[in-house]
Order: C-alpha cells, then structure tokens, then sequence
C-alpha cells in the first residue's frame, strides 16, 4: 500500500512537473516563402523567408488573442517584431524547398510566456483609449501635481546647472542638431539653469543613438528598429541611464532618412521625459533638505 501511495505521488510530481515546463516554454512553429529578388544571393533570400516565417509564427499564438482585439495591424505588427528580435529562443531554420524562383523555409524555436506576456502589457497599456477626466479626476491629478512641485527654488543663485553634449551616433560621429531638441525640452525649468559648460554642471546628459537598422521585409514594405539611450550624470554615484527602443513599419516609397529623423526626435523626446523627472525629483529633494536645514537652524 506505501509503495502504491508513493508510485502515485510520483506520478503527481511528474505531471506538475512537466506541466511546468510546459508553461514554461512556448513552442513556435512557422513556414514560409520568398521570391528571389534579381541579383540577390540564396542566402540572403533565405534570411528573408526565415524572417517572415518566425513573424507569422508567434503572430499565430492563441497567446496574442486579446492583442488582436484590442491593438490595430500596425502596432501589433510592431509587437510582434520586438518578441522576434528580443525575446525568440533557440531558433533553427530548415530549408524545405529552393529553386531559381523562390526560398522556403521552415522554423522552430520557444518563448517564454512571461515574456510575452510583459510585452504584450506594455503594447496594450499604451493603446489603452482614454477615457474623458471628470471633475473630481482633474481636481485630484490637480492637488497631486501641486504637492509635487510646492518646493521650488526660492533663490536663482541655487538653481543646479545641467550640461546637455551633442548626439553620439554609434559610429561615432557627432551632432548638435538633435541636441537642440533636448534643450528646448529642458529650457526655462524652475530647477536648473542649461549651460555649455560640462565640467561646472551638476548634471550632465550624453544623448546616444545606439542602433538604427532598416530590414526590407517585403517589394512593399519595410522595418526600422531604433534604440535611443540618454545618460545622466549627476543623479547617482553612476551613470543613470534613460533607454528607449522603438520598431516603427513604413512603406518602401517612403524616404529612409525622413522616417528615422522623425523616429529620432520622437524617441529623444520620450527619453527626455523620463530624465527631466528623474532630475527635478532630485532637485526637490534637495530643496527639502535646504528647506528642512533652515528650519531646523532657527
């Protein structure tokens, strides 16, 4: 009888057991073909079809029901792309048929759910509609706005200084132009003061453009994927690090330069967002300490 109990609780064990490896690992299956473009090798062709074959396999996940109801083509299509490029596990790819005319393919690989599952949050979050502010939420976001900024500089001379540099491309060439966007994001803050200076500024923000790769994904259509990334001195011991990451599909008629442009300045914008608050979040901290050693002084 113990014998039969323990044999039972085996089994038990080994069925949790594997239905957590099984939640744990998304299996991902795609098929697709593509046309040989004229002077383009096989291989290249081959890298097209693989491509095209894992974007149609996880847009297929039953897992992506509710992102097909609740985000329109593009920004899916943009979802999909980032589980593709970021978060797609141990891909092969086999070739199931290859002539002169066209490549076809096959791939297999796995995600893992709670990554799609972060992802999609995100995309969802973001195209969630929003809905009209009543009274009462204008006068709470009102009163929490005020809370936040009721310390200010009282006097213009304590007013911190922030350096921002010209944009670093990641071949190393340089430009002010972009630099100009940050500024005028920055400019006229009751914190800080912008100055040219890096080496007297409490802060400092290197604005980095890390990666900008256009993929050809069809005769029609093509992907930009962009990764902006401002650092910030000052705040820590450390560099603290402000990233953004964006895909964005355009037509092959579009211009190239104009779409990553605009994609650019979108993205330092965003990236801007996130360290203004991060520095005038420390700049009222210092305030209230100031504020509090006054206080306390007379």
């Amino acid at each position: 009888m113990l014998k039969l109990c323990v044999l039972i609780l085996a089994l038990f064990v080994s069925k949790a057991q594997a239905q957590e490896l099984e939640t744990q690992a998304l299996e991902v299956y795609g098929n697709a073909c593509e046309k040989v473009i004229d002077g383009e090798s096989k291989s290249s062709t081959r890298v097209r079809a693989s491509d095209k074959a894992v974007f149609l396999g996880i847009k297929r996940l039953p897992l992506l029901n509710d992102a097909k109801n609740s985000l329109n083509e593009h920004d899916l299509n943009v979802m999909v792309y980032r589980l593709v490029d970021e978060h797609i596990q141990d891909l092969s790819v086999s070739t199931k048929e290859e002539t002169e005319d066209k490549v076809c393919v096959e791939i297999k690989g796995w995600l893992n759910p709670q990554d799609v599952e972060r992802v999609k949050s995100e995309f969802i979050s973001n195209a969630a509609p929003v809905k009209e502010a009543t009274p009462e939420m204008v006068a709470a976001v009102a009163e929490e706005v005020n809370e936040e900024v009721a310390i200010t500089p009282q006097n213009p001379e304590s007013l911190a200084l922030l350096h921002i540099s010209p944009l670093e491309y990641y071949n190393g060439a340089k430009s002010a132009k972009y630099a100009k966007i940050l500024e005028e994001q920055f400019a006229d803050n009751p914190y800080f003061y912008l100055t040219e200076d890096a080496e007297i500024a409490d802060y400092v923000i290197v604005p980095k453009l890390l990666k900008a790769k256009v993929d050809k994904l069809d005769a029609g259509h093509k992907r930009l994927q962009m990764v902006v990334l401002l650092e910030i001195s000052g705040l820590k011991d450390e560099i603290v690090n402000e990233y953004q990451n964006r895909f964005v599909l355009f037509g092959a008629e579009e211009d190239e330069q104009q779409t990553a442009s605009r994609l650019l300045e979108k993205l330092l914008e965003n990236a801007g967002d996130g360290a203004l608050r991060k520095i005038e979040h420390n700049e009222q901290i210092r305030q209230e300490k100031q504020e509090l050693g006054r206080a306390i002084s007379e």
